[in-house]
């Protein structure tokens, strides 16, 4: 008895049957969570990008050296680690650890130029 493949097994069917007739499954919750954590970390990604940018334009109308380097700081300390996880998450050769410590290391780097910005200007 031949069993079809899966391209035979969809033939007649609409789009909207197909997705039907494939088993979600994911892995930290139930879809509607998984969801909301997305839609959130594309918020909080938003968000950060959109204070850069009020930032940069804020430098660029005379703000000074600070203003931009606070503009550098937020973005490598939210921006940039959430890129980076998005983006190390899906390479296979990178293991966990390494990835997380890189996330971290970003996180660093930007709440050391925040301090800089901070406490350089006493």
């Amino acid at each position: 008895m031949a069993v079809p493949s899966p391209l035979e097994s969809t033939v007649g069917m609409t789009p909207a049957s197909i997705l039907e007739s494939v088993p979600l499954s994911t892995v930290g919750g139930s879809p509607t969570v998984i969801a909301l954590v997305f839609l959130s970390l594309v918020l909080a990604t938003l968000l950060s990008v959109y204070l850069a940018l009020r930032l940069y334009r804020g430098y660029r109308a005379g703000g000074g050296r600070a203003m931009l380097l606070l503009g550098v700081g937020l973005v490598l300390l939210t921006t940039v680690p959430l890129l980076l996880r998005l983006a190390l998450s899906n390479v296979g050769s990178v293991a966990v650890v390494w990835q997380e410590t890189i996330v971290t290391a970003c996180q660093l780097v930007g709440l050391v130029v925040i301090l800089g910005v901070i406490h350089g200007r006493r």
